[in-house]
C-alpha cells in the first residue's frame, strides 16, 4: 500500500512538471512576434528615407522679376535689355496664374519621375533638391540654369499652348518638365566626363544629342515609332528634314573655317521654331525611340558616345538621297584620315 501511494506521488509530480513545460511552450510564440515587432521597428529605423524633392519658387516679386529670374535671365538677354525689364511693373493675368497652379500641383508627380528619366544616365546623380523657376518675360517657353534649375516662363506657356485648363495642357507640361531634366542629367553627364566643346562641329553635335534626348522625353506619341516603323507624321516629316540634316551636318564636319554668318544660318532651327522646322532635334528624337524599342537601357549606349553618337545614329537611320550622300561623306571622309 505504502509502495502505492509512492508511485501515485511520483506519477503526479511528472503530471504537474509536464503542466509547467507546456505552459512556458505556449507562451514562446508570443516572444517571437515580440522579437519580430522589433525587427519591423528596427528596418523602418534603417530604411533609407527618399529626400528628393521638386521645388517650385515664383521668379516675381511685387509685380517685378525678381533679382533671381533677373539672374537666370543673365545668359540670355543683354545687360541693358536686363535693366528695361527689371523696370517693367505688371502683374501676373489670370492665364499666367493657371498657369504657376497647374505646375505647383505637379511636384510630387515630377519627383517620381526622376528614376526612370535617369536610367539612360546609369549612375549619373543630380542634386537632391530640383528648383522649378516660374516667371515671365524670358522669351523661351522652358530653359535651365546651370545644374539643378529648371526655369518656366509662364507667360510665353500661355502664348505658346494657350489656357493651362486645357486638358492636352496637363499631360504637356509633364512632358516639358521631362524635357529639361533630361538637359539637367546631360549637364551633369558632361561635367563628369570633362567634355569639351572646343568647334563649332562639337557644338552642334552636341546640341544635336541633347535636344534629341530632350526631345524624345517631351515629343508627343505621332512623332513615336510604330514597331521598327517610322509614324506616318515622322516619315512625312522627314522628306524635307533628312535633306536638310544632311546638308548641315556635312558642311559643319567639313568647313572650318566658317563666318558668324555661316554658322548661325547652319545652326538656325536645329531645335528652336515648329517642330516641323527642328532638322537636328527631331530626327535624333525619332532614331533614340526607335533604338529604345520601349526599354530605355538601350539608351546608355547613345548616352555615353556624347557628340559621337549623331554620326552613327544618321549613318543607321538616313534613307534615300540622303543617305546616298552622307556615306559618300563618310567614305571621303575617312580617306582624308
Amino acid at each position: 500500500m505504502k509502495n502505492l501511494s509512492i508511485y501515485f506521488l511520483t506519477l503526479i509530480s511528472v503530471l504537474l512538471m509536464s503542466c509547467n513545460s507546456n505552459s512556458k511552450k505556449e507562451t514562446h510564440p508570443k516572444n517571437i512576434i515580440r522579437s519580430s515587432i522589433k525587427v519591423k521597428k528596427s528596418s523602418s529605423i534603417n530604411k533609407i528615407e527618399d529626400t528628393r524633392i521638386i521645388k517650385v519658387k515664383l521668379g516675381v516679386n511685387s509685380n517685378r522679376i525678381s533679382n533671381e529670374w533677373k539672374n537666370v535671365l543673365g545668359s540670355r538677354k543683354s545687360a541693358s535689355k536686363l535693366d528695361s525689364l527689371s523696370n517693367v511693373v505688371k502683374q501676373l493675368t489670370k492665364e499666367e496664374q493657371d498657369w504657376i497652379n497647374l505646375i505647383e500641383s505637379k511636384t510630387s508627380k515630377w519627383n517620381a519621375f526622376r528614376d526612370s528619366l535617369k536610367v539612360p544616365f546609369q549612375n549619373i546623380r543630380l542634386k537632391d533638391t530640383i528648383s522649378v523657376l516660374l516667371g515671365y518675360q524670358g522669351g523661351d517657353d522652358a530653359f535651365t540654369y546651370k545644374n539643378k534649375t529648371i526655369c518656366l516662363d509662364v507667360n510665353a506657356l500661355h502664348k505658346a499652348y494657350g489656357s493651362a485648363k486645357k486638358s492636352v495642357n496637363d499631360n504637356r507640361i509633364d512632358r516639358i518638365f521631362a524635357h529639361e531634366f533630361t538637359h539637367l542629367l546631360h549637364k551633369e553627364w558632361a561635367k563628369e566626363n570633362n567634355l569639351k566643346l572646343d568647334t563649332f562641329k562639337d557644338q552642334i553635335l552636341w546640341e544635336c544629342v541633347t535636344e534629341g534626348f530632350g526631345m524624345y522625353r517631351s515629343m508627343s506619341t505621332k512623332w513615336f515609332p510604330i514597331g521598327d516603323s517610322l509614324s506616318l507624321t515622322s516619315k512625312k516629316t522627314f522628306e524635307n528634314l533628312y535633306p536638310k540634316f544632311t546638308e548641315r551636318i556635312i558642311k559643319v564636319c567639313t568647313q572650318s573655317n566658317l563666318t558668324s554668318e555661316e554658322e548661325n544660318n547652319l545652326h538656325a532651327n536645329l531645335s528652336r521654331g515648329s517642330m516641323k522646322k527642328k532638322w537636328g532635334a527631331l530626327p535624333v528624337a525619332v532614331w533614340l525611340a526607335l533604338e529604345a524599342k520601349g526599354n530605355d537601357k538601350n539608351l546608355v549606349k547613345w548616352v555615353n558616345k556624347g557628340p559621337d553618337a549623331i554620326i552613327l545614329l544618321a549613318e543607321k537611320y538616313l534613307t534615300n538621297e540622303s543617305k546616298i550622300a552622307f556615306d559618300e561623306f563618310l567614305k571621303s571622309n575617312k580617306s582624308s584620315k
